[in-house]
């Protein structure tokens, strides 16, 4: 008896913890709301938002630096998008060419913006000025025998690959200070031109910065992003370690600017595959019918339990309804995701946990019949059946493991769900289930069953 109250107690600290995981303390419904939504992570499918498929370019980069590029981009794309402080934004690898990316983010209300983030390359360099500016390329060319000087490339203020627009510069080359010699970007205030981003150098290239305007006053500078001249100032002073940018349109813009600034260039150029836009109200339709759909296959499951194992169904709807804790709780401390896939592994969850009570209780059944005692036949009955539980259970898990490590995010999602699910099964259908049998022969010698 002695054990049985340390179980019990065991099992309530337990559901008593998970509740207090998925639900907080809730001082109101409000507050109810409140603490599931946050401690519950709801997916892209179901929160609404938008997702990109994206390419890697991986063609545009040298043959001995192919191997990590993918990866260097998926970092600097995630560092730019938790600039936005987008929560439980993602980007993953997807499909099985190696160089597509899946960018997911719930809660956008501007798919636009982001887009332009994820697409621009933001390579800053700055630039000594050789001779300039010309009216086009022909010009420029012309003006060297048709030759670019060696050391030399030629830049205009126009968009980049728009011939025939904006003033053209000869500029030397290599640049004397490049987007990863950075440390910060900022948006600083705004003058008479319009907004102002401002940054500042790492400490080495401060001093190269420093060396470079000390021995060129007077004479001009280019700011090149993206293979487009910003603006061609006169260095007046000497310059340690920042500069400004102007140009942007506007405080978004140059926001903008400065945060892909501090998130680094890409090291391959992107491009848009797939883009999906997924509306809040979808989501909630889908959390709405799958609720419906899920109370009513568990109240057609629960009435059958107990119409045909009595007491022992209600045993049953015990551990089914621990077992949902459980799940929940898991998925609110590991920070995992429920998407629509992982609500279809909750439903098969509760499945296998039906599946588990009904083997066990047959075995049981079977030693009644064979002329056991009530308490042998729990006894005998939930040995014989754990072996294979944990078989079933086991050989789900390894699926759920290669579905893991091969499949798409939605599929993932499912993978994880359910292996969540089998775990807290075993524990509800083997430890809680046994618990409740031995109180119930506590009471009296029999078991409805």
């Amino acid at each position: 008896m002695k054990r049985m109250h340390k179980q019990t107690l065991l099992i309530l600290g337990t559901a008593l913890v998970c509740l207090y995981g998925i639900a907080g303390v809730p001082v109101s419904p409000a507050a109810l709301r409140d603490n599931f939504r946050r401690n519950i992570h709801l997916g892209l499918d179901l929160r609404g938002g938008v997702s990109f498929i994206l390419r890697v370019k991986v063609e545009d980069v040298p043959a001995a630096q192919q191997r990590d590029v993918v990866e260097q981009t998926r970092r600097v794309l995630d560092r730019r998008i938790n600039a936005f402080g987008l929560a439980e934004s993602s980007v993953q690898s997807y499909g099985s060419r190696g160089n597509e990316l899946l960018v997911q983010l719930p809660d956008v209300r501007d798919p636009a913006r982001i887009r332009r983030a994820l697409e621009s390359p933001t390579v800053l360099e700055w630039y000594a000025v050789r001779s300039g500016p010309y009216a086009s390329a022909e010009e420029a060319m012309a003006q060297h025998g048709g030759v670019l000087p060696l050391g030399t490339k030629l830049f205009s203020t126009g968009p980049a690959g728009s011939p025939g627009q904006g003033a053209w510069y000869l500029l030397a080359n290599p640049p004397v200070i490049r987007g990863s010699d950075l440390r910060d970007a900022r948006v600083a205030s705004h003058d008479l031109f319009g907004p102002v981003t401002t940054f500042s150098l790492s400490q080495e290239a401060a001093v190269r910065f420093e060396a470079y305007t000390r021995a060129n006053l007077g004479k001009r500078a280019a700011i090149v992003l993206d293979r487009q001249i910003l603006s061609v100032p006169v260095i007046d002073d000497v310059i340690r370690d920042s500069g400004q940018i102007r140009g942007a349109r506007n405080l978004e813009e140059a926001q903008d600017l400065a945060m892909n600034l501090r998130s680094g260039a890409l090291p391959a150029g992107v491009e848009v595959l797939q883009e999906r836009t997924v509306e809040p109200s979808l989501g909630a339709d889908s959390i709405r019918h799958g609720m419906r759909a899920g109370a009513a296959g568990l109240a057609a499951v629960v009435v059958a339990m107990l119409v045909y194992y009595r007491w022992a169904g209600a045993n049953a709807t015990l551990a089914l309804a621990l077992n949902g804790v459980l799940l929940l709780a898991a998925l609110s401390w590991f920070g995992a995701v429920l998407t629509l896939p992982g609500i279809a592994g909750v439903v098969l969850t509760i499945g296998m946990a039906v599946d588990s009570n009904v083997l066990i209780f047959e075995r049981i059944r079977e030693e009644l019949r064979a002329g056991k005692n009530a308490a042998g036949a729990i006894a005998a009955g939930f040995s014989k059946a754990f072996g294979t539980l944990v078989d079933t259970h086991v050989t789900t898990v390894v699926s759920c493991a290669f579905l893991f490590l091969f499949g798409t995010p939605a599929v993932k999602g499912f993978a994880v769900t359910l292996v969540i699910g089998l775990v807290t099964n075993l524990f509800t259908s083997v430890f809680v289930s046994r618990v409740a049998f031995d109180w119930e022969l506590s009471r009296r010698r029999a078991v409805s069953i």
